[in-house]
């Protein structure tokens, strides 16, 4: 009886292995590199992705998929204030993208090498702005924060999380002064 696949499951395994190539590799990362470092043939991982642009634009959509599930599981509902929750939000942002450092800055390095992932990047974190003005507008409701354009708020954490992104890549020395810069955006909400 042939073995099933589990073709899901499989497609994240070829992305969790690409990550780890590229952040080995970096602009030498190959689909045969990647096939290698799964234990597939490279005819395998080019029936999952056609070229590495598809592959990153799902490991993009993929990792957004699984924070934003996250951040509206019921685990993270529970937390009833809307502030804590948002800077809950943020500081698991910027610890995640501590904890894959070398993948992200290889990631920026390259991002407008491939068709279409800026755009895509640029999609999801307008999804993440989305998460952060509904929370700020249900604080200013609650009377939890000041009255304020809960987009204007958002607007700004973003800039601060891709700040953050781009002081890792290039001045690693700054990150803790914009982890501290997005906590006094928030309290001067409060």
């Amino acid at each position: 009886m042939p073995k099933k696949i589990d073709h899901e499951k499989r497609r994240i395994e070829i992305m969790s292995a690409a990550l780890e190539v590229y952040a080995r590799e970096g602009k030498n990362t190959n689909l045969s590199l990647i096939a290698s470092e799964c234990g597939l043939s490279r005819t395998t991982v080019y029936q999952y992705f056609k070229d590495e642009s598809q592959l990153f634009q799902f490991a993009v959509k993929y990792t957004t998929d699984v924070a934003f599930q996250q951040y509206t599981s019921e685990d993270w509902m529970k937390i009833e204030d809307p502030v804590e929750r948002l800077t809950r939000v943020t500081d698991d942002i910027l610890d995640k993208a501590d904890m894959y450092e070398k993948q992200v800055h290889n990631f920026l390095k390259v991002i407008d090498q491939f068709e279409g992932l800026t755009e895509t990047v640029y999609r999801r974190t307008a999804k993440l702005n989305l998460l952060c003005a509904r929370l700020i507008r249900q604080a200013v409701k609650e009377g939890k924060m000041k009255k304020c354009s809960p987009q204007d708020v958002a607007d700004k954490l973003e800039i601060l999380l891709e700040t953050y992104l781009f002081q890792m890549v290039y001045f690693p020395q700054n990150k803790q002064k914009i982890r501290e810069i997005i906590k006094e955006l928030i309290g001067s909400y409060t």
